[in-house]
């Protein structure tokens, strides 16, 4: 079944060239299915939309990331750096059916789905929200969230009860890493962040580097770490276990 995918208002108000009023009144209708989140505001099917107003998706269609997200490929080892962090991997990331597992030291509020020079208020989070909502498993270890990151999260009701969402923090966890579908692993020095993960533009963004691959081996050892830490089994020799809220 497919993923249902949500936008804001916002999103609704440029694809179909409605007022934010005439968008609230379809919402309070009916006619447009919503839901209200607490920091983003109404989220909306987005596939209602194109229904609706079909000539809104040839702009959807605009929007695609230049990275296609071919679940059926073998991706072999591959150098990618800079902006191609945002097009491989939240592209993934938003394709993902099983499980999502990160690895960040920081992690930071930011905005997905720049269409080059703007992007939109739909954040990090609420592709999280969205993977948990269709029953995808996100695990998520930070060593130092923000507290924009935190509010958010903690202020996302659906998401903090969601069974298929689980945050710790580890204080020692410097690895950068992500896994998709235990079968898609990322290893490289971008944090999720807007100037590491998002989609910044060149002048504005970190110089990152890393590596994606498909290859068995590397995606079980990746996991294999990340639940070692997840699991404590790297606590009893650690200099800050007595603080630790892992």
């Amino acid at each position: 079944m497919a993923k249902k995918k949500y936008i804001n208002t916002k999103d609704v108000v440029r694809l179909t060239g409605l007022t934010t009023d005439e968008v609230y009144a379809l919402i309070h209708k009916g006619q447009l299915k919503a839901h209200k989140a607490p920091k983003s505001g109404w989220r909306i099917e987005e596939e209602l939309v194109l229904q609706m107003f079909p000539e809104a998706r040839a702009k959807v269609d605009a929007d695609v990331k230049r990275v296609t997200p071919q679940p059926d490929v073998v991706i072999p080892t591959t150098l990618i750096t800079g902006r191609e962090h945002y097009d491989f991997l939240i592209s993934h990331i938003r394709e993902a059916k099983k499980s999502v597992l990160i690895a960040t030291a920081n992690a930071k509020r930011f905005s997905i789905g720049e269409t080059e020079a703007k992007a939109t208020s739909e954040s990090f989070l609420d592709i999280i929200e969205s993977l948990a909502n269709d029953e995808v498993d996100i695990r998520i270890i930070s060593s130092s969230p923000s507290k924009g990151f935190i509010e958010e999260m903690e202020g996302n009701e659906r998401l903090m009860n969601s069974p298929y969402f689980k945050f710790k923090t580890c204080r020692r966890s410097h690895m950068k890493m992500v896994v998709i579908d235990n079968r898609i692993i990322y290893i490289g020095s971008a944090n999720i962040t807007a100037a590491g993960m998002g989609p910044r533009i060149d002048s504005r963004r970190n110089f990152e580097t890393g590596m994606v691959s498909s290859e068995k081996s590397l995606v079980e050892q990746g996991i294999n770490i990340f639940e070692e830490v997840w699991s404590k089994k790297r606590c009893s020799s650690c200099y800050y276990k007595a603080e630790c809220k892992l």
